[in-house]
């Protein structure tokens, strides 16, 4: 009868205790980024826990990590929790998170997990965007009026701008010239001709 009782109390104490609900065995975590951690939890539980993650294989867990210290187990019963300063253990099975007083009394166990695997996760790739930039050099556009005046159009450097400004104006203006030129030299053709002929006769 005292045995029975003893087992009825200690069913009572796994029934209504702290429980990892996650991770789990169809839930487990990879090593790429943070994981969450999931729990039930009674009034007459503690308010407050430690997160420890463990595995009874040495060779992918050295020794147990604390991954966070006096949860508030009471305003939620979940939360998110970053890789350890070295990251994630191997890959692997037989991992288990322990629920524990405090992070110098990890042998007082609140709650355990069932074991679970962490498996490689996907790779996060990040691309780095560069902007080209095109820049465009103006062009200077020479006009010249009735009145002579040449005016440059357009963006470019100064002296780009100015010295074709300068070269179109000499054109035309040699243009210009030439073309007041002309009546003067047919009127001194005119004249000469007509001395010689008036000599002949």
């Amino acid at each position: 009868m005292y045995s029975t009782t003893l087992l009825f109390l200690s069913f009572l104490s796994t029934a209504f205790a702290f429980q990892v609900t996650r991770p789990s065995l169809t839930q487990g975590w990879t090593n790429n980024g943070p994981q969450t951690v999931t729990w039930d939890r009674v009034s007459t539980d503690a308010t407050n826990f430690t997160i420890v993650l463990t595995n009874t294989n040495r060779q992918l867990l050295s020794s147990d990590v604390v991954l966070a210290s006096l949860v508030d187990a009471v305003s939620a019963n979940s939360m998110t929790v970053n890789p350890p300063s070295g990251g994630w253990p191997t890959p692997g099975g037989s991992y288990r998170v322990n629920l524990v007083r405090s992070p110098t009394e990890t042998t007082t166990i609140y709650a355990q997990s069932t074991e679970f695997n962490i498996t490689a996760g996907a790779a996060t790739t990040t691309i780095a965007s560069t902007s080209t930039g095109t820049s465009r050099a103006g062009t200077a556009t020479g006009t010249t009026g009735t009145s002579g005046t040449t005016a440059a159009a357009g963006a470019g450097s100064a002296s780009g701008s100015s010295d074709g400004a300068a070269t179109t104006g000499d054109v035309f203006s040699n243009n210009n010239n030439g073309a007041a030129a002309l009546p003067f030299s047919a009127g001194l053709l005119a004249a000469a001709g007509a001395f010689i002929g008036a000599t002949l006769l």
